[in-house]
């Protein structure tokens, strides 16, 4: 049975981008069995994805990508930033498409803090996520508007918005 994240809603239902069923639960550290470690985890036994690297240019055929911005806009922040994590490790560190997958990531933790009622994280990690995002120059990266979504996620981390802005991307 789903579990869908507690007190807290997409704006909408969220158009998915890969046909990959979301998880049975958005992991809670704390109250979830883990993952990965724990035999009873969703995504248990799978093995750790190799680094990988997909040209910016080439979005909408990143998988790894749009799988994470799927589990991000359903509320799945520990999974997204899994999903993310080999794409950012396949990236060269100082590269524009680095600092926008680790600031996704941030991004994702921020929210996952936030569910966990942990403050000082949520404020840290809102911090980095804003730093990583504004190494993306232009309107559109990755078919995200990332200045429109940096404000919208800076204002819902700040105000406590029970809603998150979704990863809308264009051109898909």
């Amino acid at each position: 049975m789903r579990r869908a994240a507690t007190g807290e809603h997409p704006p909408s239902d969220p158009r998915r981008l890969t046909r990959e069923p979301l998880p049975d639960y958005a992991f809670l550290p704390g109250r979830d069995p883990h993952p990965t470690s724990d035999p009873r985890g969703h995504s248990y036994g799978r093995a750790s994805p190799a680094p990988v690297w997909c040209a910016a240019e080439d979005w909408q055929a990143c998988y790894p990508y749009l799988r994470g911005c799927d589990l991000f806009n359903h509320g799945y922040w520990w999974e997204a930033h899994e999903a993310w994590e080999p794409l950012w490790r396949g990236c060269r560190r100082d590269s524009v498409q680095a600092h926008f997958i680790q600031g996704l990531i941030q991004a994702a933790n921020a929210l996952l803090k936030r569910r966990m009622v942990r403050a000082r994280a949520v404020e840290r990690l809102r911090r980095a996520a804003d730093q990583h995002l504004a190494a993306v120059r232009g309107e559109v990266y990755m078919g995200l508007d990332v200045a429109r979504w940096r404000a919208a996620l800076d204002h819902c981390l700040r105000t406590g918005a029970r809603e998150w802005p979704l990863l809308e991307l264009h051109d898909l």
